[in-house]
């Protein structure tokens, strides 16, 4: 299983990759939990940059500090090491509320307009992952801290947030960007990275990542419709079961370990991985998923009008049935078609 703070570093070392320019850009490394944590001040050399996030994989512990730490970044990196020629970016990812800092929101939001964002080259983003940040506050502190708050609903959308953030910047540094919406651009890392190349506008940059106890949170992987696979009630789905991705038996010797109650979903352990969906492999004309059903007595095929019984895919949304035959024969057409481009 992927932690939080894995899936956090994964999505930060994606952004390092294709955001800096060697030798040109400068980067900074910042943790939080208890406290400020400088991992790695500012430096042109991108593999340093990628050795101080590898270096994160086991440290998470504590509480959130979160306001005194961005206050804390940008007196410790940008207003005393950073070139004051270049625009500043700050990044910020947390998975909770602040639990331990001095000072208030209030506060840290005056001291990041003061000192931060009332420069208009100057760019900040605080990236709130999952149900346990205050979003409302967290929209309040942007609106007076001037800076762009981003609610996203777990950390598998980490590394897209990451990319628009990139993107926006990359695209114009003196643009306003406010009111930033998850999925409101159609972007690439291949577009950062050639927006990157051609820049002559070099950029000193900081990651502050929480490194709380809660991001040793493990990421379970999810069904179809995004909910957690899981166990319920305490205990592994149990007896009979099949798997709603392949459609083969369970071992009868072993519990469904991925199982969600919302959907009544079971899949193998083969195609479930931490934090990613767990999705059927067939889906019907309408292109939603099919699922392996056993429905008892008679059905009819949607493709060749034939009765059958037993074990088969369907399409709840459309009522659509389809036997093992015509899924066969469908899986062989659409595999030719992609050999004969």
């Amino acid at each position: 299983m992927e932690t939080k703070c894995n899936c956090a570093i994964r999505a930060s070392k994606e952004l390092v990759t294709n955001l800096h320019r060697d030798g040109l850009d400068r980067g900074c490394i910042a943790t939080f939990s208890d406290f400020l944590t400088i991992r790695q001040s500012f430096t042109s050399d991108e593999n340093l940059l990628h050795q101080s996030l590898n270096s994160l994989r086991n440290v998470a512990s504590g509480d959130t500090c979160l306001y005194d730490s961005i206050s804390g970044v940008i007196d410790r990196t940008f207003r005393r090491n950073a070139y004051p020629s270049r625009p500043w970016v700050l990044i910020v990812v947390t998975d909770g509320d602040d639990n331990l800092s001095s000072m208030s929101s209030r506060q840290c939001s005056r001291e990041i307009y003061d000192k931060f964002t009332k420069e208009d080259n100057n760019f900040m983003f605080v990236v709130g992952v999952g149900d346990r940040v205050n979003a409302s506050k967290m929209q309040e502190m942007a609106r007076a801290g001037y800076f762009d708050y981003i609610p996203v609903d777990d950390f598998l959308l980490l590394e897209l947030a990451f990319l628009n953030i990139a993107y926006k910047v990359t695209k114009s540094l003196s643009l306003s960007l406010n009111n930033l919406a998850i999925g409101d651009i159609s972007a690439t890392w291949a577009e950062v990275q050639q927006h990157r190349q051609l820049s002559n506008v070099a950029i000193d940059y900081a990651l502050l990542v929480d490194v709380s106890s809660s991001m040793n949170d493990m990421l379970r992987p999810q069904c179809f419709a995004g909910h957690d696979l899981r166990m319920v009630n305490g205990e592994y789905r149990e007896n009979l079961w099949f798997c709603d991705v392949c459609g083969k038996d369970g071992p009868s010797s072993k519990t469904s370990e991925f199982h969600c109650s919302s959907c009544n979903f079971d899949a193998c352990p083969s195609h479930c991985e931490p934090g990613r969906q767990c999705k059927p492999i067939s889906r019907c004309l309408e292109d939603h998923p099919m699922r392996y059903v056993n429905i008892p007595g008679t059905w009819i095929c949607d493709e060749d009008k034939k009765p059958y019984i037993g074990r088969h895919l369907r399409c709840e949304q459309c009522d659509y049935d389809m036997c093992p035959t015509c899924l066969t024969l469908i899986t062989l057409m659409e595999n030719l078609a992609l050999v004969g481009r």
